[in-house]
């Protein structure tokens, strides 16, 4: 049976996103971010990524650190966002890869 609307996906997200699931907490994060289908909000955006970064999901230690590195949903945070993105980087993630160069993190 296809979700009937936005609200009803939200929902599936956040009781997936609760049960500790890092995609849905990824794309949870950024409907917070976007405002899509939730209120914009920036502190919840960055708990639920930094939740998916945590739980070793790779894109999303690399939304996280830019999150860190740009002040989102918190204050600005180079030095985390340095080690995220090592992280992400660690598991073949070729963005986080360039942000640590421009960050002066790997060769």
């Amino acid at each position: 049976m296809p979700l009937s609307n936005d609200a009803d996906k939200v929902r599936l997200l956040q009781d997936d996103a609760e049960a500790g699931e890092p995609r849905a907490q990824r794309h949870l994060a950024n409907r917070y971010l976007r405002g899509q289908g939730v209120a914009a909000d920036a502190k919840r955006a960055a708990y639920w990524m930094g939740q998916a970064a945590a739980a070793g999901l790779a894109t999303a230690q690399r939304s996280y650190g830019e999150f860190l590195e740009q002040g989102t949903g918190s204050t600005a945070d180079p030095e985390a966002a340095r080690l995220w993105y090592a992280r992400a980087a660690e598991q073949g993630d070729p963005v986080a890869r360039q942000h640590l160069q421009r960050l002066g993190g790997v060769d």
